[in-house]
């Protein structure tokens, strides 16, 4: 993986699988493309694990990943959540999620479920994405930036963020309205 391709994360997990794919808009690249791809996700996301991904596992968590981002998206836009979207979040949800443990030196640890770490995984992704959805709607927001597709979480003190990130599409935005201002014009001649 390079570092243009590594994984991203903005604070919320539901949100943070939906930037596994990235340039949605004018280069969708996967960042999923292997079973073990999934694993490393989940390993800095959730919580450490050494469990077998097979293809069946990615291809649901990709699923979820796309019901999330579509889910999130109508919730922006002020329409309905699909059904079937609605369906495959609350499936993923109703399964046991990781446990928080109290380690040696009196900090807690996550855990994913024994015998299946993955599923336990994704069931805190969807546990937060019903979350967000339900109660955190009114700062869900869609990155201004022109050629970005992330959505976030706006948990900024104003209410009024406007980029994934400051540093990276802000800035974006910001140097080429500098750049337009700042063109040398050209009159007649």
């Amino acid at each position: 993986m390079t570092a243009a391709t590594a994984f991203r994360f903005g604070g919320r997990l539901a949100l943070d699988l939906t930037w596994t794919l990235r340039y949605r808009r004018v280069e969708p690249t996967e960042l999923l493309e292997r079973p073990g791809d999934l694993r490393r996700w989940i390993g800095v996301a959730v919580a450490p694990t050494r469990a077998p991904v097979d293809d069946d596992l990615l291809a649901a968590a990709i699923d979820l990943r796309e019901a999330v981002y579509r889910a999130a998206t109508a919730t922006i836009d002020g329409d309905p959540v699909r059904r079937a979207d609605r369906a495959l979040i609350n499936a993923w949800a109703e399964r046991p999620g990781p446990h928080r443990r109290l380690d040696a030196s009196g900090g807690a640890e996550v855990r994913l479920r024994t015998g299946d770490e993955i599923g336990s995984a994704l069931a805190a992704v969807a546990t937060d994405a019903i979350d967000l959805l339900a109660t955190g709607r009114d700062r869900l927001r869609r990155c201004a930036g022109p050629d970005c597709a992330l959505l976030f979480h706006d948990a900024s003190r104003p209410g009024r963020r406007r980029w994934c990130s400051a540093e990276r599409c802000g800035n974006r935005v910001n140097t080429m309205a500098y750049r337009r201002r700042h063109a040398p014009t050209t009159g007649p001649e």
